[in-house]
């Protein structure tokens, strides 16, 4: 098994593959890791040329070009939101910011209160902006960027694979993982939950911002949540619904072919 790992995205990015030889992964590592830094530098609110900064800036009526990266994740942002009657929310960027969690851009339109996918209308490469609206690609994107780093892969000529980057992995070919997800009652105790073969998988702890919280009478906060599914970027944008819905997004997970663990503040664990 050949190895290696970068810091990108706001953690360390690991590839690994099997029966390539060590000139042709290196190659193809390369061509992973670079795919990887292009989408972290166009998706990043910490950066501020980066797409999200622009459309940031942007004012009610301008047109944004964009990369046709961003232009993949913001329709699958899109998606996702309609999909999860706006459990999935992009345009949380504000939260963060006065939590502390990312920085206060001062060269940004403030943003208004309409939902991001009524504030922005994609049109070919360029963005509408309606609404002024800061978006935090900040999971997803992650997601993405490992989807395209095993396409990168693959075009490279391996065959089976890993990428993992931090807490959104994804194995291609013959290999297997074994998914591990951290016990609520010991930090320092991990839980191996799933066997992850050709698939991709994605975990979002305590900590997350969305437009939703959870309601009084619901079950108890989440811990962590786990999703399996066919790509990372699918896993991702479904962990913070599933954070938001809990049991009631059932529907849309097995619309998606995708499984969820759910390991809640009180012990408990919920699957669907």
């Amino acid at each position: 098994m050949r190895r290696q790992a970068r810091p990108l995205l706001g953690t360390l990015v690991e590839v690994r593959a099997q029966g390539a030889s060590a000139t042709a992964f290196d190659v193809a590592a390369d061509a992973a890791f670079d795919a990887i830094a292009q989408v972290h530098a166009r998706m990043s609110f910490h950066e501020a040329g980066s797409d999200v900064r622009r459309i940031a800036r942007a004012r009610a009526g301008e047109r944004v070009a964009l990369h046709p990266h961003t232009v993949a994740v913001l329709k699958s942002a899109l998606r996702w939101a309609r999909l999860s009657d706006g459990a999935f929310d992009a345009g949380c960027a504000p939260q963060a910011v006065a939590r502390g969690w990312l920085p206060e851009p001062d060269d940004a339109t403030p943003p208004g209160e309409v939902a991001f996918e009524d504030a922005l209308e994609v049109d070919g490469h360029d963005v509408l902006v309606h609404a002024p609206v800061w978006l935090d690609f900040g999971g997803i994107a992650k997601g993405y960027a490992v989807d395209l780093a095993v396409a990168r892969l693959r075009r490279a000529g391996v065959h089976s694979g890993v990428v993992n980057a931090g807490g959104d992995l994804r194995v291609f070919g013959t290999l297997e993982e074994t998914v591990l997800v951290r016990s609520p009652f010991d930090a320092s105790e991990l839980w191996p939950v799933a066997a992850l073969r050709d698939s991709a998988c994605a975990t979002s702890a305590s900590g997350q911002v969305a437009r939703r919280e959870v309601e009084a009478g619901d079950a108890p906060a989440p811990r962590s949540v786990t999703v399996l599914a066919p790509t990372a970027c699918a896993a991702d944008a479904l962990t913070k619904i599933v954070w938001q819905e809990g049991e009631r997004a059932g529907t849309l997970l097995r619309r998606a072919r995708a499984r969820a663990l759910v390991v809640r503040a009180d012990g408990s664990v919920w699957q669907g």
